[in-house]
Parts: structure tokens; C-alpha cells; sequence
């Protein structure tokens, strides 16, 4: 469909200098003033401010957009003009249909509609230092079926509808979501389905009802650096108040470096909370590390239908905090589907309950074999809880605990175990079930725990007391418990 436009005479009189009389001259002076408009906008264009509305006249707007052109939109704009920086068009929608081959649409502060992005190549973009609203509708923006796309710089709201998202991405791959705000989306901030090599970067995401939710095939997908809080309200009467959930994932996906909290949600009964900072069901081979989380209904739950497993999860390297604002709300992980999977080299510091929950009975249980838990440190609080046998292979080892010190539920204990009950020594937690043969039970000697500085202190028994786990690379004779090697 055309996007063209007849010329307005009005545009063509103006343009007109006196001295040129002869029609020749008149129409070569308009196709050059046309011509031009057609003109990449430089780079420095974007910074000028628009002339008001009242002194600009309509152009032709024109019809696809070569690729690498940059475009605007305003709310001061036209859907008629050119999109150039002093004649910018009114909606995101016109911009991403008119830029057919690839480029960048430039968003003016402001609010906006949703919007559908069905093509390649083009970057949308909030003016930095502008705020740059998208909101309302099913779905806010919606990426289908391109091959590489960036969001960025946007906040994007007020999704209206059950299982709704801010930004979904489907059947699409190489989109970059980046530097935006994702908040109160009913039912998720961001939802990526089917749609491979996405890369969700820097963003503030909260109060929606679930945070992130990947599902199906999204190999390559990478979760980095973002703030992810207070994602709180139920999608269902069965899940809902969680961080990043991973449902019925194939493919590999890295989350590393992003801060969660205040992950949690009152059941719609009023009875109780939901969610936590990651939630697993169904899905395998995820790299979850460097993260920090804290006051988060639970630090991770893993579970399934039995219909698929929940296979090679390596939870490592990351920082897991009580500091609940609701008493006894904020638990560790829950690891009733996890085999083959590697828990190693974290901090768990004042958790409710438990910092690893064990079973493989009752709802969402499935295989835990070949599971390990490694050179972790688990303080001011109860290290284990195991409600069922495990397998043989399921190996618990090299791991220090150091209980008390905090008002945590079950913060004087090491360790419950099913049919012995609950214990204060490492040692009686080994002659019942036989792990942690190595394990210690000494106080790792933080820096400052109270700001959360969890490096090894010069003396800590953390200190080559830990065992390869997953290739990681160490300073010493071996690998020191917990998340930082000590550097003397």
C-alpha cells in the first residue's frame, strides 16, 4: 500500500523563490525541495527542536523507507508527514509499517499506543533522557515473526488482560529488549515464546503480575543485568508473584548479573504468598549465576507434570538474602526436579526455612538424580530440609553451615530430615543421611555481612575447602566455598 501523498500547493508556493518565472524552473525547484526531504537525517538532526505546528505545512509522506534511515515520532507529529526531525509522524504503529526495509524510529517524549512490530531490522528508541510512555491494550508492543529487532529506552505499561504481557516477543530471533522501564503489565512484563537469541539488557522490571516468562523453543536467550522487583499479583489462583519464570523452555538460557527482590504475592484467598525470584517448570539447560536476590517469596522453585524434566540447571555463583519484609516468607530453593543439575558457590544469608528444600514426592515432584550441591555457604539459617529418600546419585557435599544469629524461621538449625526430625549439628544431619562428608560447620569469616560484602576474610575455613564443580577456575590449592575467591 502506498504511503504517498499529491504534493500540497500551498508547500510548493512557499518553496517558490520570486525571481524564477519560467514552469520549468517551478518544477525543478519543487522535485529538488522534494528530493531533499528524502535525504538521510544526519545524527545531529535529532537534537533540534521542532519548529510549532502552526508554522509547519503538510509534506507528501513518504512510502517505504530505505534502510538505515532514521525516523521520529512525536506526539506533536502528523501520520501525513515525511517523519524527518521537523515534520516527525504522531504514532510508533505508522512508524514500524512505513520503515519497511530497516532503520531506527526516534520516539519524542510523551505517551503512545501499542504497537506491532512484524518487520526486520528496525531499532524503536525513547529520546534518552525523555520519557517515553507505551501503553494500554491486550499486549503493549508485540514482536512477530522478524529476524532481529531492538526495543529501547521505552516505558512500557498497563497491559489490560489475563496472560497480556508489556512486551511479548513470538517466533521471532535476534531482538534486543534494552534500557526500559516494564511495569504494572497484567499478566507479565515481558513474555518470550518460541522466539530465539533474545537478549533482555538493563531494564527496570516490576509490578507486574509475573516478571519475565519464557516459553518453548528459546535457545540463546540471555537475561542480563536488569532490576526485577516487587512483581507482585497473581496471573492465576495457582501462580503468579515471580521474578523470571521459565515454562516449558528447550534451548539454552543464561541469566546472569540481575538483581531480584520483593518477588512475592498474596493468594487471591488472601491466604498466604506465591512466587518467588525464579520459578522452573518443565525446562532444562539454564545457567543461572552472578545474580543477587533477596526478600523474594522463594529464591528458586523448580517442579513438573512429569511429562518433561527439569535437566542440567547450574545455580552458581549468586547471593541469596532474607531479609524478609513478611515474617517467614522468604525460603530458598525448592529442588524436586532438578537432575543432572549443579547447585554450587553460593551465598544463602538468613533465609526462612530452608536454604535447599529436597523431595521427590508429592505435586511437581519429578527426578533429582545425578543432582549436586557444592561448595556453598549457608549462614544464619537452616541449611536443609529433606522430605522424601533420594536417589544414590544426588550428591551433598563440601558445603559450610553456620547457624544463628538471626530472627529467620528455624535460624538455630542445621538441617530437618524426614523421619529423624531437626538438628543443630552438622555432624548428627551426616550420621543420619551420610552427606557432607567434607561439609563444615564454622563461621565463614565475611567481610561485612551486615552490608552484604560476602568476600573471604584472611583465615576463613572457606578457604580451599571446595571441590571442582562445573570447570570453574580458582586462585588457591582449590575452589574456597561460596561466591568470591579470596585474594590475599
Amino acid at each position: 500500500m502506498s504511503l504517498q501523498h499529491p504534493t500540497d500547493r500551498t508547500m510548493r508556493a512557499h518553496r517558490r523563490p520570486v525571481a524564477v518565472r519560467s514552469a520549468g524552473r517551478r518544477l525543478l525547484v519543487a522535485l529538488v525541495a522534494v528530493a531533499a526531504l528524502a535525504m538521510p537525517v544526519p545524527a545531529a538532526a535529532a537534537t533540534q527542536a521542532p519548529r510549532p505546528d502552526a508554522a509547519v505545512a503538510v509534506v507528501p509522506s513518504l512510502g517505504a523507507v530505505p534502510s538505515g534511515y532514521v525516523r521520529y515520532v512525536s506526539t506533536s507529529g502528523r501520520d501525513t508527514w515525511s517523519g524527518t526531525s521537523l515534520r516527525p509522524w504522531r504514532t510508533i504503529q505508522h512508524a514500524v509499517d512505513a520503515i519497511r526495509v530497516g532503520g531506527t524510529v526516534v520516539v519524542r517524549g510523551g505517551t503512545y499506543r501499542g504497537f506491532v512490530l512484524r518487520r526486520s531490522n528496525i531499532t524503536v528508541q525513547g529520546v534518552s533522557g525523555a520519557v517515553v510512555v507505551v501503553a494500554g491494550g491486550s499486549n503493549v508492543i508485540r514482536v512477530r515473526g522478524v529476524t532481529s529487532a531492538t526495543i529501547r529506552r521505552l516505558t512500557v505499561r498497563s497491559a489490560s488482560v489475563q496472560y497480556g504481557a508489556g512486551i511479548r516477543v513470538e517466533g521471532s530471533r535476534n531482538v534486543l529488549l534494552e534500557r526500559n522501564l516494564v511495569r504494572n503489565n497484567h499478566s507479565f512484563g515481558i513474555k518470550v515464546r518460541d522466539a530465539t537469541g533474545v537478549t533482555i539488557r538493563s531494564n527496570e522490571i516490576r509490578n507486574n503480575d509475573t516478571g519475565i516468562e519464557l516459553s518453548g523453543a528459546v535457545g540463546g536467550t540471555a537475561v542480563l543485568g536488569n532490576r526485577i522487583h516487587h512483581n507482585d499479583h497473581m496471573v492465576t489462583p495457582s501462580r503468579g508473584g515471580n521474578g523470571i519464570v521459565f515454562a516449558s523452555t528447550t534451548g539454552a538460557v543464561r541469566v546472569a548479573g540481575n538483581r531480584l527482590w520483593g518477588n512475592r504475592a498474596r493468594h487471591l484467598d488472601g491466604v498466604g504468598y506465591d512466587g518467588g525470584a525464579f520459578e522452573v517448570y518443565r525446562s532444562s539447560d539454564l545457567t543461572i549465576t552472578s545474580n543477587v536476590l533477596w526478600d523474594n517469596n522463594n529464591a528458586m522453585e523448580t517442579g513438573t507434570d512429569g511429562t518433561a524434566p527439569c535437566s542440567r540447571i547450574r545455580f552458581a555463583r549468586n547471593v541469596v538474602m532474607g531479609k524478609g519484609t513478611v515474617a517467614g516468607e522468604t525460603t530458598g530453593l525448592i529442588l524436586r526436579c532438578a537432575d543432572s543439575s549443579t547447585i554450587a558457590h553460593n551465598v544463602f544469608d538468613g533465609v526462612d526455612d530452608y536454604a535447599f528444600y529436597l523431595s521427590t514426592s508429592g505435586g511437581y515432584a519429578g527426578s533429582v538424580s545425578g543432582l549436586r550441591i557444592l561448595d556453598n555457604i549457608v549462614v544464619r539459617g537452616r541449611a536443609y530440609s529433606i522430605g522424601s529418600a533420594l536417589p544414590a546419585s544426588l550428591v551433598i557435599d563440601r558445603n559450610l553451615a553456620w547457624p544463628g544469629g538471626s530472627k529467620a524461621t528455624y535460624a538455630n538449625r542445621v538441617a530437618y530430615v524426614k523421619g529423624f526430625g531437626n538438628t543443630s549439628s552438622l555432624a548428627e544431619f551426616r550420621s543420619w543421611t551420610g552427606y557432607e562428608a567434607h561439609g563444615l560447620q564454622a563461621d565463614p569469616r565475611f567481610v561485612d555481612p551486615g552490608a552484604a560484602d560476602y568476600h573471604l576474610r584472611a583465615g576463613s575455613p572457606a578457604i580451599d575447602a571446595g571441590i571442582v564443580a562445573y570447570g570453574e577456575s580458582f586462585a588457591g590449592r582449590a575452589p574456597d566455598l561460596g561466591v568470591y575467591e579470596f585474594m590475599p
